[in-house]
């Protein structure tokens, strides 16, 4: 498995070497950049994970890059935490990076317990929102007796009308993330995890859940990565259409 990357934005040398001593035993790739620049040009070079930045730099503003990788977006199907890593930060500065959807705040200086937990913490909130629903979780009766009272010609028909709706639920969730509209994301999640309940298709409808889920708590990163598991799963059905 690839270990997850994670991106360093510090001028200063001796914080760096700090930050590589302290996250040497996690089992991930480092990549240390020294300017907004080389910053840029490691990010579109390969999809990153984790962002520790600073927010005083040599060739710009943090603010700048934590705007850019905002406006930006992570890879498709992949989340990416940014933390900002820096001293001096006043509460107006806070509400700026809130709004930015900065995962957390370390005030420099930070200890080696405070910088591994930060770490350690963003990288299993990513693999935790990654994860498939446990199986357990996707156990239900059989869709026919549950919701049509066995009437297999009712579900058939039921489930041609939805699989001809699919592709309209998948153009207006892919609006909603590329807009950043929270709710409209939310409405989509919510009106398809009824509808594949109601199909049987116990996997997706969890995706949607947890999708409803994240965008209700406003958690942006998450919830697109929800998205894009739930599109995979609809799309797997409209292009796989036979059901029971």
């Amino acid at each position: 498995m690839t270990p997850p990357r994670v991106l360093l934005l510090e001028d200063d040398p001796a914080v760096r070497r700090f930050v590589q001593m302290v996250l040497e035993p996690l089992d991930l790739d480092l990549v240390q950049c020294a300017t907004l620049a080389q910053a840029r040009q490691a990010v579109e070079a390969a999809a990153v994970q984790l962002v520790l930045t600073d927010l005083t730099l040599p060739d710009g503003s943090g603010l700048d890059w934590l705007q850019w990788l905002h406006a930006r977006g992570p890879a498709p199907g992949l989340a990416c935490r940014t933390v900002v890593f820096s001293g001096g930060i006043d509460p107006a500065m806070e509400r700026q990076l809130q709004a930015l959807q900065v995962w957390r705040i370390l005030h420099k200086p930070a200890s080696v317990g405070a910088l591994m937990e930060c770490v350690e913490q963003a990288l299993d909130s990513l693999a935790e929102a990654a994860a498939p629903p446990p199986a357990s979780a996707t156990a239900v009766p059989d869709p026919v007796t549950e919701f049509f009272g066995g009437n297999h010609a009712l579900y058939r028909t039921y489930r041609a009308a939805c699989l001809a709706q699919f592709a309209q639920d998948v153009c207006a969730g892919d609006s909603a993330v590329q807009t950043g509209d929270v709710q409209a994301l939310r409405r989509v999640a919510h009106n398809l995890k009824s509808v594949l309940t109601m199909l049987g298709e116990a996997l997706a409808a969890q995706w949607a859940r947890r999708t409803e889920e994240c965008a209700a708590q406003g958690a942006l990163e998450p919830m697109q990565q929800g998205w894009q598991q739930l599109r995979q799963q609809v799309l797997q059905l409209v292009s796989a259409p036979d059901g029971t």
